[in-house]
This record gives C-alpha cells, sequence and structure tokens, in this order.
C-alpha cells in the first residue's frame, strides 16, 4: 500500500474521530442547556403560582379591610394567617427585590407602632393602601414591567414606624400576635 494511502485513511480517522467528538460535546452542551432552561421555566411556572396565589390571599386582606366594624380575634388570626401564607409563597418568586418589597409590605398590614393614635378606621385604609401596594408590585411582575415606586400614602405608613429597616430577605421574621394560639406565651405547659 501506498503511503498516501495510509494518510488518507489516517486522515480520515482522525478526522472522523474529532467529528465525532464535537458532535458527542455539542450534544451533551445541548442537554445541559435545556435541563437548564427547563429548570427554569419550572421555576418561574412554581413563582407565577406562588406569586397568583399570593394575590388572591391579599386582595381577600383588601376585601376584609373594606368591610367597616373593628375586626374580632377570629379576623386578625385569618389576617395573621393570610400575611403568614403570603411570606411562605413569596419564598417561591427568585425576583429578590419582589420578594422584599412584598415581605415588608405585608410585615406592615397587621402591626400598629407604640402610640400609635389611628383610630381603627384609619389603620383599616392604611391596610387598603398597603395591600393595593403589594398587589400592584406582583401584577407588574407577572407582566414583565419594573416594580412601581411606593405612593406617597404607603411611604407615609411606612415612616410611622420607629423602624425603618425590616431587615433582609435573610432576616425574614412573621410576625405572629400574642393572641394567637400558636405563640409560646399561649401555649399551656403540662406539669411533669
Amino acid at each position: 500500500m501506498d503511503a498516501a494511502v495510509w494518510v488518507a485513511a489516517l486522515s480520515g480517522l482522525v478526522g472522523t474521530g474529532i467529528g465525532g467528538g464535537l458532535s458527542i460535546w455539542s450534544t451533551t452542551i445541548n442537554h445541559r442547556r435545556q435541563a437548564a432552561d427547563r429548570r427554569e421555566a419550572e421555576a418561574q411556572a412554581r413563582a407565577s403560582v406562588a406569586i397568583e396565589e399570593a394575590m388572591e390571599h391579599l386582595l381577600a386582606i383588601w376585601h376584609e379591610a373594606r368591610r367597616s366594624g373593628e375586626q374580632d380575634g377570629a379576623a386578625k388570626r385569618s389576617l395573621q394567617e393570610r400575611i403568614l401564607t403570603v411570606q411562605i409563597l413569596m419564598q417561591r418568586v427568585p425576583h429578590a427585590e419582589l420578594r422584599e418589597r412584598v415581605r415588608v409590605t405585608t410585615l406592615y398590614l397587621p402591626l400598629s407602632p407604640p402610640d400609635d393614635t389611628r383610630s381603627w378606621e384609619e389603620q383599616r385604609v392604611d391596610r387598603i393602601f398597603l395591600c393595593a401596594d403589594a398587589v400592584a408590585c406582583l401584577g407588574a411582575h407577572l407582566r414583565g414591567e419594573s416594580l412601581p415606586r411606593p405612593t406617597e400614602r404607603v411611604t407615609q405608613i411606612r415612616g410611622t414606624w420607629p423602624f425603618m429597616e425590616a431587615g433582609t430577605d435573610r432576616d425574614t421574621f412573621i410576625w405572629e400576635s400574642e393572641d394567637s394560639p400558636q405563640h409560646p406565651a399561649n401555649t399551656l405547659l403540662e406539669p411533669t
């Protein structure tokens, strides 16, 4: 056999090996990209469902705040449970700024600052404004828009508090009323 035939055969084998290797590499990269895209799509789907559920709870809080009359114990517990649910649902949302905005807004919903002089009616109206702010943010996110600026009223509500910094997402805490049956102060201790 002639050397040229060997060189051609060897070149063909090397070319086939390189082509096969590039094909395997390309397929592997494509599968990884598809898996990452699939995980991202699943995370976005979970986030969208969580946002829609959070909006339902916020709208229920808003609707309850529109009713006249002071809250009784059951209504306060319902408010606390809805807030807790919203805060848990927001943990599925990968958008940190949205998560933080809704967390802080819902933190203000049930609380009265020290020496609060607002009537229950004013507190109820403030709750409506806070819910509207959180719903506007969630809706903007679902539409792919940037978060709206807080209204002047929401900024004023936040300004009534002795603390302006409510911690970060990492410091998340959920306020629980002392009226709550799950609160440690209301748990009966069994004698040992």
